[in-house]
Parts: structure tokens; sequence; C-alpha cells
């Protein structure tokens, strides 16, 4: 179903119900400590041998999810020499930040690890997921149930892959890390399922359906009422205090406003709850978590300081973020008559230019500060190499072809045809990207 025949008919709807609670209080004994459960602790872990290798995926419904399997698949297939032997490139991601349809594969692979090679196609990717969320709805054996339409989604996320996981089951696993991002509503600034957020609202993470983070990523408003979570007062955030509130004057306008938005869930008589929407509002690469982690830290040497408690840290010799961007520029013929353009059009336009402009923007700081970091934590004897690599369907330039993805549409399951394209598509664009070519050749003489 389209999503534009998709929100008309959830908007006949009217009202929503109650958001159900589903986040556990830490326990009166705990005490929220900023670095645990964090891109802090991830740093903590990496390997000074071969590379540090993040990923983050975009939103964009099952075509972001299909494009970014198709990348996971390329890093299975793709081996590197660490340590004197040959091993995949996927054993080596360390960290995965997801945004909306991205983190459906991100969760997905978290939990489940080479699962995804097997079940995920079938489970997720080719299930018209929004015909049976709709279907949900229309039920008479639902109208007179509590469940909202977001939880009606996540139970349908559930049923089609994630079970009763939480982030416990998650973790479990080791690395890579994975980081769900989602918008806080009310101030329109990323929320990310890690504990260092979950901190803030004095509320353990592991206890969290995966699930139900993956329905808060990809709530789009009107479509979807925001997932709720309480802001509990049984902890003492001292440390957060600390941390925050010297650095809150000292960094760029984007990162003051983070760090004031994230000192508002001290107030628990103001701020009891938090209301989060899709991840795509705030960042729809997935790329600022590490951004801002890395900068209001003071920059990457005083994030590593902080991540290793002062003590000593070899680097590995290359840092790779892989940025897979599911987004396409849709054709428009606004300009080819000379009536205006209708609501939807212009609404669609809008929203397309400002979601370029920033994934533009988000793009160069990345590549600016990616040549930074690795300046910073080179010595002469060991230098440190950074790759950005991009993965973008827009960068698709046959006609047939790209007219073929542009028509795509952001929806929640796909055609068989239409998956397996994505996917071959996404593990090409990576496999003849010059960056990653560059990696692994260099990775090869390590």
């Amino acid at each position: 179903m389209k999503p534009l025949i998709f929100l008309l008919t959830l908007s006949l709807l009217g009202c929503s119900t109650e958001g159900q609670i589903k986040n556990a209080p830490l326990d009166g004994g705990q005490e929220a400590v900023l670095t645990d459960g964090s891109l802090f602790s991830v740093a903590r872990h990496l390997d000074g041998e071969g590379v540090n290798l993040f990923l983050a995926f975009s939103g964009g419904g099952t075509r972001a999810s299909a494009l970014a399997y198709g990348v996971l698949e390329e890093l299975r297939d793709t081996k590197v020499l660490v340590r004197g032997r040959s091993v995949r490139l996927l054993d080596e991601v360390d960290f995965i930040s997801a945004v909306s349809g991205g983190s459906f594969t991100a969760a997905y692979y978290g939990l489940y690890r080479d699962r995804i090679f097997t079940d995920y196609k079938e489970e997720m990717l080719t299930r018209d997921l929004s015909d049976r969320i709709l279907q949900s709805v229309f039920n008479p054996l639902r109208w007179f149930s509590t469940l909202g339409r977001t939880d009606l989604a996540e139970n349908i996320y559930a049923e089609s892959g994630f079970g009763n996981a939480t982030f416990e089951d998650m973790q479990r696993n080791g690395p890579p890390a994975i980081a769900i991002n989602a918008t806080d509503l009310s101030q329109g600034i990323r929320f990310t399922f890690l504990q260092d957020y979950f901190n803030l609202i004095c509320s353990d993470l592991s206890t969290f359906p995966v699930a139900r983070a993956v329905t808060a990523s990809s709530a789009v408003p009107i479509l979807f009422d925001p997932v709720v979570i309480k802001n509990y007062s049984t902890c003492s955030p001292k440390d957060i205090d600390d941390y925050i509130q010297p650095r809150a004057e000292k960094r760029s306008v984007t990162l003051r406003d983070a760090a004031h938005a994230a000192l508002s869930y001290k107030d628990k008589q103001e701020r009891p709850f938090v209301h989060l929407v899709d991840g795509g509002i705030s960042d729809n690469l997935g790329l600022r978590l590490l951004l801002d982690t890395v900068e209001f830290a003071g920059g990457m040497n005083e994030y590593l300081a902080i991540a290793h408690n002062g003590d000593s840290y070899i680097p590995a010799r290359h840092f790779a973020i892989i940025v897979v961007n599911a987004s396409v520029k849709e054709d428009s013929d606004i300009d080819k008559v000379s009536s205006p353009p209708t609501i939807i059009k212009t609404i669609n336009s809008v929203t397309d230019a400002q979601l370029h402009l920033y994934n533009n923007e988000t793009l160069e700081l990345t590549g600016s500060l990616l040549k930074e970091w690795s300046k910073a934590v080179s010595t002469p004897d060991r230098p440190v190499k950074g790759h950005l690599i991009v993965v973008e369907l827009k960068s698709r330039t046959s006609s047939s072809l790209g007219k073929r993805l542009n028509a795509i549409p952001t929806t929640l399951g796909l055609p068989k045809n239409e998956v397996e394209l994505l996917i071959n598509t996404g593990r090409e664009l990576l496999r003849k990207n010059s960056q990653f070519r560059e990696l692994v050749g260099d990775l090869s003489e390590i």
C-alpha cells in the first residue's frame, strides 16, 4: 500500500489511545553513570589492530532495510587480513547506528547475527507489514481494544521476527553495539536506545523490548502515535550533570541545544513522560550520534581519554565509517505546468528538500571531522587513516535503473523482485565504491 493511502486511511480513525509504558526504572541503589552502555563503553572495547568500523543505516522504509541488508551481505563476503589471518570484514564491525527503516536490519542483525542471511528476507523484507498493520486496525475484534496503532505495529514487528527479545538479549551477543535512534517529539532532538540515554530518565534499557524501540524509530508522526516512555526519579544522575554542565556552553549551537534538552530530563515533574517518534526527523542518516558524542567530549583524543579513564590507548591504523543512505530524489512535474501544486506535492517537495540539505550537511561534516579525528590520534610512527564510505541510491545515474529505484516507495514490505534489486544494488554500490576498495586494499597489506 502506498504511504499516502495508508496515511489517509489511518487519519480517518481520529483519536489515539494512551501510550503503554514498557520501560522499567533503575533500581533505587543503582547510580546513573554516563559512560555505562554508551559509545564510550564501545570505545573501551575497540581493537587496536586492523580497522575500527562503524556503520550508519538511514531511514526509508523497507527500501532502507533491504539496501542495508545488501551492505551486510557484501561485508560478509569481503575478506581482509587482520592479525595475520583472513577474516570477514563484517566481523570487524564495532558499532551500528540506525534510523527508522534501517533500524529493522540493524536490530535483527544485533539479535540474530548470521541468521539474518537465512531468515530476514522472508520474515520482514518481503512481508507487507503496512497491510498487516492496516488489517489489524480495521479488525472488528480490535475496535474495543486499548491498543493503539503503534502498539499494534509493535506486535506485528514482534510476530515478524523480533519476538519478545530485549536489549539484554542483544547485548549478550557482544560487539557490534547496536544503537536505535528515535526523536524526542517535544524537544526535536535525537533520543537513542543506549543505556546512557536511559540514564537520563533513570531507566533500565536491558529490559526494554527491541520491537518497541524499532517501532519508536519508525513511528512516522500522524501515521502512528508516539512511543511513550516514563521519566523516573529513582536515581541520582550526578555524574551526568558533572559531565554535561561544564560543556553545555562551549560547543556549537546544535550541541548546546542537545545538551540543554538532555538536562531537561532532570525535571521529573515537568517532563514525567517522553514521546518518541521517527528518528529520521532529527537525523535521517544515523550519523549524528557518533559525531555529537565525540565532539561534545571535545574531540577524538578527549573522547578516548574519557572512555579509557585516562589510560593509554593504541588506536587501529584505520577508522572507517560506512553510511548507507536509501533516500531517493523523486521526479517532480511541478515546473511543467503553471497551476500551483497540490498540498501533498508541496509537502513532499519541502520535506524532500529539507532532508537532502540536512543529509548533505551531515555527510560534509562527517568527512571533515573524520580527517580531524584521524590526525588527532596519529603519531609519526603510527599514522591513522580515515575512510568515509557512502553508499547512496541516488548515486545511480543509469536512467532505466535510476527510475526503477526512484519508483520504489517508502513503505514496510516490498515485492521480492524489488527487494532483490535493492539488495544487489547495495552490494554493488559498496563493492565498487573507491573508498571501500582502498580500505580493503590497505587491510590486505597489513
